[in-house]
């Protein structure tokens, strides 16, 4: 008991001491991508933008949350649990306040206020939550694939002048290093999996590889939703709209802002897959990484000036920021208020 309360201050700080590493490198970026530009202008920009644009976008951006959350019922519902709409609902937009404050603390988050609300096993929950964003990952990579494939010609300089040359410049002992740090990564992996995987299938009763071999079990059930979908169609469906209402957030912003109201839908995809890449960075809410691949996505893709193409980023990235603080934070509080009042249903 007293080594578990010992340990529980150092992982705070090592949690704490990651957040702060974290948004201060996303901070870094942002001063990196603006430290030259006219500051004046940005604002001026973002002041005088079309807000009747902008809270269109807000609208598709939470109804892609919306979206979420019954899909995510799909994946519950298989497990065997009954979830409603509005309890998944919070139980998302909870998460993604969540991840606001720590990276990829919201899925844990949402599974612990969603197992609480409907009695399902977080372990379960969580497993569900990782064939989500692994099917999610795939679709992105595929959106990515599809826009180099069928805009090659227009990419390929690009392309060559950020992410080919500066392999090509590294040095052939980096690579070397680079080789030895993978293969001894594997090795060490493969054998922590393959001692874990003994002392489960020789664990007793009651100890913590029984335990743990329980927590394993539960989060592959969770997993294995993603095959054993009762509603295959259904969750392809709404995966379709998930990606329609991000395209649409991403392409009303575009009207926002008089430099980039003439980008087209083809632009609004490549514009998603890139930005995208930095959301899910491991930096709170993709402050920084975000900004920067957009911005540098307009400014060498599609020939805007620095100023205005800083000022869709941040009008962007502030839509979808404040509509997760706004709802998020309206779910909390209808969350607690319904434990005070004892209104809280399981079904």
């Amino acid at each position: 008991m007293g080594n578990n309360s010992g340990q529980l201050p150092g992982k705070r700080s090592y949690r704490y001491l990651k957040v702060i590493l974290s948004l201060a490198f996303g901070i870094f970026l942002l001063w990196l991508i603006s430290r030259d530009q006219d500051f004046e202008l940005i604002f001026n920009e973002v002041r005088e933008a079309n807000y009747f644009w902008i809270i269109l976008a807000a609208v598709f951006a939470a109804m892609s949350h919306l979206l979420r959350a019954l899909r995510w019922n799909v994946l519950v519902n298989s497990l065997g649990y009954n979830a409603n709409t509005w309890q998944s609902f919070n139980a998302v937009m909870i998460g993604y306040l969540s991840n606001l404050a720590v990276p990829r603390l919201g899925e844990i988050t949402r599974c612990v206020m969603l197992g609480r609300l409907t009695k399902a096993p977080i372990n379960s929950l969580f497993g569900t939550v990782v064939a989500e964003r692994v099917f999610d990952m795939f679709t992105l990579m595929a959106i990515l694939a599809l826009t180099i494939a069928f805009q090659y010609e227009f990419l390929k300089s690009f392309l060559y002048r950020f992410f080919v040359s500066p392999l090509m410049i590294m040095e052939t002992k980096g690579w070397w290093y680079l080789m030895v740090i993978l293969f001894m990564a594997i090795i060490l992996l493969t054998a922590a999996f393959l001692f874990i995987k003994r002392k489960l299938s020789t664990s007793e009763s009651g100890g913590f590889y029984y335990k743990l071999k329980r927590q394993v079990t539960g989060l592959k059930n969770g997993m294995l939703t993603i095959w054993t979908i009762k509603r295959k169609v259904l969750f392809i469906f709404y995966s379709i709209l998930i990606w329609m209402c991000y395209l649409l957030t991403v392409y009303f912003c575009f009207f926002a802002i008089e430099a980039t109201a003439h980008l087209s839908i083809q632009a609004a995809v490549t514009l998603l897959a890139v930005g995208s890449l930095g959301i899910v960075a491991p930096v709170p809410g993709g402050i920084g990484t975000y900004h920067f691949l957009t911005i540098l996505t307009l400014t060498e893709l599609y020939g805007i000036v620095s100023e205005p193409a800083t000022s869709y980023a941040y009008i962007s990235h502030a839509i979808q920021t404040l509509v997760i603080i706004i709802i998020g934070s309206a779910a909390w509080f209808s969350i607690s208020f319904q434990k005070k009042t004892g209104n809280i249903s399981h079904v």
